[in-house]
């Protein structure tokens, strides 16, 4: 029998994540655990957080003040998980069909993120014009109007959450594989490396396939940043 999470493990998980992410060692306050204790009465999955603390430094790194400043406390990252959550919870009504009302409500969700998700993959195209990142342009023309079927699909309901997530996984690997097309090949052999000696250390302590998949994940954020490109996909 598989007893309950280890709410050790909840805790432990969030604050490797959080200062791995900020690069520099910083004792939590009492307020950053107390917040971390609300996420897990609130029933907010690990992933669910983790993928929130992603989100938001990939966010803040790309912006021209990232490399002076640090975020210095997890209510940094407080909207963005509960966001994720939310988005997460109405996935699963919609999923569920039931009941009806809350269904459509939580349809009109998704599609109001997907829109979203739409605008600024058309601001990140014309970045990418303006870069004349050819193979990237035709590839975000080629999401945005994936983006705007999917949209359309959801509000519909001919669409399953399950099989959404996997199209977006779908567009976001598409992308990216323009953008490492588009990049001359020594700025993305450049990208690798990067990734490759902020993992230096870690190799011992992780399994081969963690190794492999968190290399990847590290390129990708570096890309997304290099050419201004939203995360497609809801949840890794």
């Amino acid at each position: 029998m598989i007893g309950p999470p280890d709410p050790d493990a909840y805790y432990r998980a969030i604050e490797e994540e959080f200062v791995r992410r900020r690069k520099a060692p910083m004792i939590l306050s009492p307020r950053d655990w107390a917040l971390m204790g609300a996420w897990r009465e609130a029933g907010i999955p690990l992933r669910i957080v983790l993928q929130g603390i992603d989100n938001v430094f990939e966010a803040f790194e790309s912006r021209p003040h990232a490399p002076a400043r640090r975020i210095n406390s997890l209510s940094y990252c407080r909207q963005e998980v509960l966001s994720l959550h939310h988005l997460h919870q109405r996935l699963q009504a919609v999923e569920a069909g039931r009941p009806a009302g809350s269904g459509r409500e939580a349809a009109a969700g998704v599609a109001r993120h997907l829109g979203q998700l739409a605008r600024r993959v058309r601001q990140a195209m014309g970045a990418a014009s303006e870069a004349r990142l050819d193979p990237l342009v035709a590839a975000l023309a080629g999401a945005a109007a994936d983006l705007k079927r999917l949209r359309s699909e959801i509000k519909a309901g001919s669409l399953q959450p399950s099989r959404l997530e996997e199209e977006l996984h779908h567009l976001e690997e598409g992308v990216l594989d323009a953008a490492r097309r588009a990049l001359p090949e020594g700025e993305v052999v450049a990208l690798e490396a990067d990734a490759a000696r902020e993992l230096e250390g870690e190799r011992t302590r992780m399994t081969p396939d963690g190794f492999a998949a968190t290399r990847r994940a590290l390129v990708a954020r570096a890309l997304r940043r290099r050419c201004r490109l939203p995360r497609l996909t809801l949840f890794d």
